[in-house]
């Protein structure tokens, strides 16, 4: 017989003399379980800290498990951004307002001399050249005497009475200013029908 099987025999044996000590039947196998579990509870206390009675006599407690402190960490600050690493920024134009529009001066016109010929026997129409004269306001006619042909004097009359009844010998002249505007008409003492119209706007 092997070495196994007189272990097996062995064991069976005893076995049967626990079970007989226990009184046979499930009785032996309660018992076999009641020895387990006290084997446990012994190995429990021995092997798992903390369970051992501490000196105070206050029973079993739990060994407390150390707490692991954590390094305070310092809040990060924030990354400072550099002037350079600022993007420029776009400068708004500034519209300037238009300069206002100055409208050049007119110059203030100038009054101007108008000239009237008294020569009736030139063209034999007897008659002032020219005859009808648009002025402006404040300019002045003169009429200048240019009879050649009989070098005679002339009498220039107003019909509107701006002037009394002037001579104008051969070689001179007569200068009147209009200041309003208006249609004036004018002639000759001596030949009624030389009439002339001065219009002033």
């Amino acid at each position: 017989m092997g070495f196994a099987s007189e272990m097996y025999v062995k064991i069976r044996d005893s076995w049967d003399e626990f079970n007989e000590w226990c009184g046979g039947g499930s009785r032996g196998l309660l018992a076999v379980a009641a020895l387990a579990l006290l084997i446990l509870a012994l190995l429990a206390v021995v092997f798992v800290p903390g369970l051992l009675p501490t000196d105070n006599g206050e029973g079993v407690v739990a060994e407390e498990t150390p707490t692991v402190q954590v390094p305070e960490t310092e809040p990060t600050a924030a990354p400072t951004v550099a002037p350079t690493d600022i993007p420029p920024a776009t400068p708004t134009p500034t519209t300037e307002p238009a300069p206002p529009v100055v409208t050049p001066a007119t110059p203030e016109r100038l009054p101007e001399l108008h000239t009237v010929i008294i020569n009736p026997y030139a063209t034999q129409k007897f008659e002032f050249d020219p005859v009808n004269y648009t002025i402006a306001r404040n300019d002045s006619v003169v009429w200048l005497n240019k009879d050649t042909y009989k070098q005679g004097t002339y009498i220039l009359t107003s019909d509107d009475g701006l002037w009394q009844p002037v001579d104008i010998p051969f070689g001179s002249e007569f200068t009147y200013t209009f200041n309003s505007s208006g249609t004036y008409h004018y002639g000759c003492e001596y030949f009624p029908h030389m009439i002339g119209t001065i219009i002033v706007k």
